[in-house]
């Protein structure tokens, strides 16, 4: 069967809310428990959140289950064609009409992308979808967090022989809440501290202090939008000594609190 061509906004199932700014389309669209969307493809490259529910893709590159919380990058004709589960799924799209994509991550991602589970950058994006940026501020949010999103899935894609970095990332990615030092890692990987810290910095961008940062916002974030637990308790079972130090850091990474981007994000 041929594949269908989706024009620009247009997705299979219910668009909810649609933004239509200068180089980008933004829309977030819910699809019907146990749907089955054929294979198709999209008129511009895309990035999709899916923030509820569970699917199941495929494509001539790979066959997998999509859960809450993933983001993809497809590229331009992506061919692929998705089962949704037993729950409605709802997802957040990011379609880019500009040129800001290096086509050589293209060809090291065989196709498609899948980012870190609850990305920062992604997450930021969306907070602003939800709450209305001014189409300004909104496109300064777009390119900026982009541009950073690729750069760093540039670093992933490019670790090279430093094995250990991908094993370290890994540990810290399940568990972020663990309290973690240096000396003790580098040590437990065989490495001088000095090296350690120089050479992730390299191979990720970001320092281990603002890389383990990241994942326990990002395991806020989880917390926050699937259950109900209270911001002490997010704050402790993600890493932070206490609600305050949760808070602050949680408002220098979104310029908002943890409260009033929860409320806005779940809608």
């Amino acid at each position: 069967m041929d594949s269908k061509k989706l024009s620009v906004g247009t997705f299979m199932g219910n668009t909810q809310k649609l933004r239509s700014l200068s180089g980008f389309t933004l829309s977030r669209t819910d699809h019907s428990e146990h749907m089955k969307v054929p294979k198709h493809e999209h008129e511009y490259p895309y990035i999709s959140l899916l923030l509820h529910g569970l699917y199941h893709e495929k494509s001539i590159v790979s066959e997998h289950d999509i859960k809450a919380g993933a983001s993809l990058f497809r590229p331009k004709g992506f061919e692929h064609k998705n089962e949704i589960g037993a729950n409605e799924s709802l997802c957040f799209n990011i379609e880019i009409q500009k040129d800001i994509i290096d086509k050589k991550l293209h060809k090291k991602a065989e196709g498609y992308i899948q980012f870190e589970r609850n990305n920062l950058e992604v997450m930021k994006i969306y907070y602003a979808f939800q709450n209305d940026f001014s189409e300004e501020l909104l496109n300064i949010v777009l390119e900026e967090n982009l541009y950073q999103l690729f750069q760093e899935q540039r670093k992933e894609l490019t670790t090279g022989r430093a094995l250990w970095v991908n094993k370290v990332k890994q540990e810290i990615r399940l568990s972020p809440e663990r309290i973690y030092s240096i000396d003790s890692i580098a040590k437990a990987y065989h490495l001088h501290p000095n090296y350690f810290v120089r050479k992730f910095k390299e191979a990720t961008g970001f320092t281990f202090g603002e890389f383990l940062l990241r994942q326990r916002i990002s395991k806020s974030i989880d917390l926050m939008l699937s259950t109900n637990k209270n911001l002490t308790e997010v704050a402790i079972e993600s890493g932070f000594y206490d609600q305050s130090h949760f808070i602050r850091h949680f408002k220098s990474t979104f310029k908002t609190s943890p409260s009033h981007y929860r409320k806005t994000v779940k809608g």
